[in-house]
């Protein structure tokens, strides 16, 4: 199997390119401008350099003039040829980590020693400042990255450098040493083909006094362990990267890893492939998972490891650490996101083991599906990447492989139709071993809840997914929660107990193999029955007595408080971009519509389907397709209590009766409410006797829009005039005929798509309000409990999620 390069593949200057191939330097310049396929330079502080492998391919396609040949080379020798004879004197290069007093090939540190943390902890304090000078805090941040590495890389060099440092007593030898510093980092790295630019990024520093530098080695010198991940905290922190940058802490590193890992042997697995590798942590544990073989000796066959990244920075940082963690640095920087064909794409490789991290997408996505891609369960929406990366995960996975994979909550259970059609396939291929809730506050730059989850190929499928709810796991560390070892061993030893016995699903309450994990094993036909939700806490609820109910209540509180906040930020800066309401002056007097015309000639306006076809008979609460009452339009929506369905045979016999996406539904008999817009995923449900639906055909909707005509109707005035028509009956009752004679009024389509983005723009923001406001009530309650219940418990069931779902629509 061909898998993308892992060995060393060294980055040459055009001089070093002319030494080995044994000509004058002006030679390779004219190969350069002459040769059209010459390979491409990478550019490094300033300068251009090639990678070996390629120069070597090219080399091997040019043959030595006759007259060029030199004594004991024979005619066809290649300058290919040349260049392997002459590597023999230039083969002795220094290997990472000689001499090295803790570079580790195993897996990164989870908590390191105090005495290491405040060494750091002074490195971040008034030095930060005193040595950046002009700089930014990240240019001061890869100083001590390249020092730490070039401690674990190249101690040697260190060792000379820091014996500089100790006797620097000038700002101009302070500037020559971090220039030296840079280029040396910069030579080690593009020596393991890493075309780093370390050296111009510590040119921007400026150091106040030598002394300050000086200090700033001397600490890097009192290290005794790994703490790259302790400066990769800071670099995040202080980095404020708007792109959601975060770095996965270690501990749900290496959960993440043990759990896709759970079905391997020693020495079994080949590969492993991280496509949104931030620092490198998944390729590192997975290489320490394996280091061994079943006897416990070192591999002899080393696994394959492959990331890619998109940003540059990052790139270089994850370059660093898996060097120094003895991982080959077989990390690609694309400009795109892995699923999209290009030239700089490398053919479909496929692994063992996929861990991941990728970018969340948490704003709604639009309506529209892509049609770029090949989609094995489904084309993910415009605008949220969420499922696409599991889909991504999965196609790269081999026969027997598996993925783990961080999601935000949100993405088990969106309302979207493209996002429920692919978690529906995903549910019904059986690839969705297991799904874990993480504790909220574990990331530094998010507070998106998050979950695991951990997936199988298809070849292998599972009938049952496990679902482990962790939020009230781990302590706090200042404004961060972190996972123990401990917490981390009872999610492994649930996960086993559950996965090892092949029992039946057990009821969503505390696992009998640990107390602290809360657990329930979902049947596919469950999974169904749930709207095919892969979020745990639709499916788990805990069940403890005392105060440790009531904190667990408190973290879940807390946790949709944040995402409901959140979710309200996003709403309020796209509703100030908003036409008309974005503008932020008085509101100008609109033109007088064109023309108007009556609603039945705009719309087909169908009334519900009569008792005697659709009567309680009919009807169960058990049945696959729901049916619309009166009582379930409120808020100007169709809410999705669904208490009324019916079987599949009974839909496709009312199938004239079936509403679409962006119908219209009103009231028929009974109280007059205003009506309710259709939404994607209720697209397929029934109109119950009760109801009217109004659909604009195809050859209106150059005329009229779904979303204003639905709109003008839930005016105060349009529903008094249909409360006006229905009065006149003996029992409320509003007849076709009366509501089809309504008048309305039609700009054209360009202020109608106006009034419709403003008006949906506020209705999103006056939900998202609702919202918070429910999300607020919950935590009062949770939070009174936590403080005056310590002799009680909760009853169960006391904080069901759809209540809160249900106060935020009222």
């Amino acid at each position: 199997m061909a898998y993308p390069p892992t060995g060393e593949d060294p980055l040459l200057g055009r001089a070093q390119i002319a030494t080995l191939a044994g000509v004058g330097r002006p030679t390779v310049t004219a190969w350069e401008n002459q040769e059209t396929d010459f390979p491409s330079p990478r550019r490094s502080n300033g300068q251009d350099y090639f990678r070996q492998s390629e120069i070597m391919d090219w080399l091997d396609r040019r043959s030595v003039p006759s007259g060029r040949l030199v004594e004991g080379e024979p005619v066809g020798t290649t300058y290919g040829d040349r260049a392997r004879k002459g590597q023999g004197a230039d083969a002795a290069r220094h290997r990472l980590g000689t001499g090295s007093s803790y570079r580790m090939p195993t897996g990164a540190v989870d908590e390191p020693r105090p005495e290491n943390r405040r060494i750091v902890a002074d490195l971040m304090g008034s030095l930060v400042d005193r040595v950046r000078g002009a700089a930014s805090v990240l240019d001061y941040l890869n100083l001590l990255l390249c020092l730490h590495y070039l401690r674990g890389a190249a101690p040697d060099r260190f060792d000379t450098l820091a014996a500089r440092a100790r006797s620097l007593n000038s700002l101009d030898g302070a500037a020559q040493l971090l220039r030296d510093v840079g280029r040396l980092a910069d030579e080690d790295m593009r020596g393991l083909g890493v075309h780093s630019s370390m050296q111009e990024a510590l040119g921007r520093l400026e150091p106040r006094t030598a002394r300050d530098l000086r200090n700033v080695v001397d600490a890097m010198s009192r290290l005794t362990e790994d703490v790259f991940g302790l400066i990769l905290d800071e670099y995040e922190q202080r980095a404020a990267l708007g792109s959601g940058e975060f770095f996965t802490p270690r501990p749900v590193v290496r959960l993440m890893t043990r759990l896709a890992c759970s079905e391997f042997g020693p020495g079994e697995p080949e590969s492993v492939y991280d496509p949104y590798a931030r620092d490198g942590g998944f390729l590192i544990e997975a290489m320490a998972a394996f280091a061994s073989d079943r006897d416990g000796l070192p591999r002899k066959e080393t696994l394959l490891t492959y990331g890619e990244t998109r940003r540059a920075d990052t790139w270089r940082l994850a370059t660093m650490n898996l060097l120094l963690h003895g991982v080959s640095p077989a990390l690609d920087l694309k400009r795109t996101a892995p699923w999209h064909d290009g030239p700089e794409r490398a053919p479909l490789e496929f692994f063992d083991i996929v861990l991941t991290n990728p970018p969340f997408n948490m704003s709604d996505p639009g309506r529209e599906e892509r049609r770029e891609g090949q989609w094995a369960y489904g084309a993910p929406p415009l605008d949220n990447d969420n499922l696409a990366w599991v889909q991504h995960c999965l196609a790269r996975l081999r026969e027997r492989g598996r993925a783990g994979i961080i999601m935000p909550n949100k993405a088990g259970n969106s309302g979207h139709k493209a996002e429920q059609t692919i978690r529906r396939n995903l549910v019904e291929s059986g690839v969705v071993d297991c799904v874990i809730a993480l504790p909220a506050q574990l990331f530094t730059s998010t507070a998106v809840p998050v979950s695991v989850w951990i997936l199988r190929h298809p070849d292998n499928p599972c009938d049952n997914t496990l679902f482990l709810d962790a939020r009230h796991m781990g302590s706090k560390n200042g404004s961060r929660r972190v996972l123990s070892a401990l917490d981390a061993e009872s999610l492994l030893d649930t996960y086993r107990a559950h996965r090892s016995t092949g029992a039946a699903a057990p009821p969503p309450s505390p696992t009998t193999a640990d107390p602290h994990v809360p657990a329930a094993l979902v049947s596919r036909e469950e999974l169904r029955r749930n709207g095919f939700s892969l979020n745990p806490l639709d499916h788990v609820e805990r069940q403890s007595g005392g105060r440790d109910g009531f904190e667990y209540e408190l973290v879940s509180a807390q946790e949709r408080l944040l995402d409901a906040e959140e979710h309200l930020r996003d709403i309020r800066d796209a509703a100030a971009r908003l036409p008309i309401v974005g503008d932020h002056g008085p509101l100008l007097r609109r033109n007088q519509p064109a023309s108007t015309a009556t609603l039945d000639s705009l719309c087909e306006i169908q009334a519900g389907p009569s008792y005697s076809v659709l009567g309680k008979k009919q009807r169960s609460a058990n049945g696959p397709v729901p049916v619309v009452f009166p009582r379930h339009l409120k808020g100007r929506r169709i809410n999705d209590e669904a208490d009324e369905r019916v079987t599949k045979e009974t839909a496709r016999r009312l199938r004239n009766f079936e509403l679409r996406h962006r119908d219209i539904v009103c009231v028929r008999s009974g109280a007059i409410v205003p009506p309710a817009l259709v939404q994607q995923h209720q697209a397929g449900w029934l109109m119950s006797p009760n109801v009217i639906r109004l659909r604009v055909p195809e050859g209106q909707e150059d005329r009229v829009l779904p979303e204003y005509l639905f709109h003008y109707l839930c005016l105060d005035e349009s529903v008094a005039w249909m409360r006006d028509r229905a009065a006149a009956t003996a029992a409320p009752s509003l007849r076709s005929e009366s509501l089809g004679s309504l008048q309305i009024p039609l700009p054209d389509l360009v202020e109608q798509q106006e009034i419709v983005a403003a008006l949906n723009g506020l209705d999103e923001l006056d939900r998202a309000h609702l919202a918070v406001a429910a999300s607020v009530r919950h935590s009062r309650i949770a939070l009174a409990g936590a403080l005056l219940g310590q002799s009680s418990e909760p009853t169960p069931g006391t904080f069901p999620r759809h209540r809160f779902e249900k106060e935020a629509m009222l």
